[in-house]
């Protein structure tokens, strides 16, 4: 048995704190102490786990309920994705091509001169000023030379508790490593750090620590799409993947601070999950960007299961049926296996079946026949889901693709672009709105950020063409406010779930301000 120690008087003690489990007492007096003393406002809801399964994880000591907090974490490395547009290395906004300043002792693009005393920069310009290390910067967005970045950033905290807690994290570079891209890496990155920039390592401590960046960083974005970058986080690195988790994450201040929060109540013992990849993705596509991105296969209830909880995002009419059922209830193709990418998939109801790479080619024409649509043309994207329509059924995951791009083409929450639109592009907006709520309320449930934007596209549209048929007296005012109660009820609900997100506060004050105008319908 494990002794552990009372933290008021330091007696032997078995009773440990009941929500978080990771503090001892020798009495109820002396853990009642402790509470008011400091206890109360160090007692964590969560606690680190192990098995031979998942490694480390995380776990919930207590009941956590709906919007909790979890945990917030200050960043110990931010640094520029592999390949990166140009950007600030101070405070890591992205720049225009015309680069408008450098740094005037690395010569390195930076906002302004303020950023060159930037803590994130500074011990990077000190190598690159020593050594005349410049950057080679190409015509276009993408760059490749802020790939040396990241790996560097933390090679300087090498005598630092820093480090050593970015070197124990987890890694996959016995299956990276004869990759094409690590092979990539070694011929470039590996002689440019050490060669160079005459750094103090080999080839095999870059690599790690290119796969640890792979495998435990989060992307990193701002509420005003100004960056885009990758961080490593203390702790929360630790917290498992599930195509539908049971928590979300900002990124707070300056400082970037991450912070975790519960989408729905979580139970006492439950794991606590994230997701890194994409809620509207089928099973097929979800499985394959973890396995090329994270380098492990998600075997989730959602993964697991072949109707994705009776959604069918990853599935496609029976073309067999369909030639005889026009309806949305048409059955469906469903795979044999969905953890096996290469099983057949068959009909629900006949004996059609289709084999997996045929399957993939369709999906993947179909990915790229979206990407080649014109995204300020409306239009266009409604005549691929008429076109479509006998093989991609409403909740198909391009059909829904194809909607939520509508949604945000339709007017958002970041402008009052809704004055722009016809009255059938209003409605059309509406209902794409409430379509889309359906999935998220079984594929991302609560309080996710998904489905707080929708309502909040939804509530905007929604008193917008109140307004205007009240307005064209084409209905009464009793059934305008009525509908406008339902919108205002719709934004509160909004309102709690987007509040945590940064500037939303102000976003949905004055929201509330139009929504007040529109209500003045006397």
């Amino acid at each position: 048995m494990v002794n552990y120690s009372c933290e008021i008087c330091k007696k032997p003690s078995q009773q440990n704190c009941g929500q978080c489990g990771l503090v001892y007492y020798c009495s109820k007096e002396h853990q009642i102490l402790d509470w008011k003393k400091s206890h109360k406002k160090n007692c964590l809801n969560f606690k680190i786990e192990s098995n031979d399964r998942l490694g480390r994880f995380i776990t919930a000591t207590r009941s956590i309920h709906v919007g909790e907090a979890i945990v917030k974490k200050k960043p110990i490395v931010l640094a520029p994705k592999t390949i990166s547009q140009i950007l600030c290395l101070g405070c890591h906004k992205t720049l225009s091509n015309k680069i408008e300043f450098s740094c005037t002792k690395c010569s390195w693009p930076l906002c302004s001169s303020k950023c060159e005393e930037s803590k994130h920069h500074q011990e990077e310009c000190k190598i690159f000023s020593k050594l005349k290390y410049r950057p080679t910067l190409k015509d276009g967005e993408k760059q490749t030379c802020y790939a040396i970045i990241g790996p560097l950033r933390v090679l300087l905290l090498k005598t630092t508790d820093k480090y050593q807690h970015i070197i124990s994290m987890q890694d996959h570079l016995e299956k990276q490593k004869n990759s094409q891209v690590y092979s990539i890496l070694k011929q470039t990155l590996v002689p440019e750090i050490i060669i160079k920039l005459k750094i103090n390592t080999d080839e095999n401590e870059i690599l790690k620590i290119c796969s640890i960046f792979d495998t435990n960083s989060f992307q990193v974005r701002d509420s005003k799409g100004l960056i885009n970058i990758r961080g490593l986080y203390p702790t929360v690195s630790l917290i498992s993947h599930d195509c539908k988790s049971n928590t979300r994450h900002v990124f707070i201040g300056e400082d970037l601070e991450i912070c975790f929060s519960a989408t729905f109540p979580i139970g006492k013992n439950e794991l606590i999950t994230t997701t890194y990849t994409q809620t509207l993705w089928g099973t097929l596509a979800r499985r394959e960007h973890l396995i090329s991105s994270k380098n492990f296969e998600c075997s989730c209830q959602r993964c697991s299961d072949p109707t994705e909880f009776g959604t069918y995002v990853g599935s496609i009419y029976c073309s067999m049926c369909r030639q005889h059922n026009k309806s949305n209830c048409c059955p469906k193709m469903i795979s044999t296996d969905p953890l096996d990418a290469s099983a057949p998939w068959e009909c629900e109801q006949c004996s059609r079946s289709m084999n997996a790479k045929q399957y993939s080619y369709g999906n993947e024409t179909l990915k790229n026949e979206i990407l080649r649509l014109d995204k300020k043309n409306p239009k266009k994207f409604e005549e691929f889901l008429e076109k479509y329509k006998d093989i991609l059924h409403p909740t198909n995951s391009h059909v829904l693709e194809v909607k939520y791009a509508l949604s945000q083409m339709h007017g958002n929450m970041d402008g009052f672009l809704l004055t722009d639109l016809t009255e059938e592009q209003i409605q059309r907006k509406i209902d794409v709105c409430k379509e889309l709520l359906e999935i998220a309320d079984v594929l991302e449930p609560g309080f996710s950020r998904f489905r707080g934007s929708l309502l909040y596209d939804l509530h905007a549209a929604m008193v917008f063409k109140t307004k205007s048929d009240y307005t064209q007296g084409k209905i009464t005012l009793e059934t305008a406010n009525e509908v406008m109660l339902e919108a205002v009820n719709i934004l509160q609900e909004s309102a709690k779930i987007l509040i945590v997100e940064p500037d939303m506060s102000e976003i949905l004050r004055n929201r509330l301000e139009h929504l007040s105008n529109f209500l003045s319908l006397d």
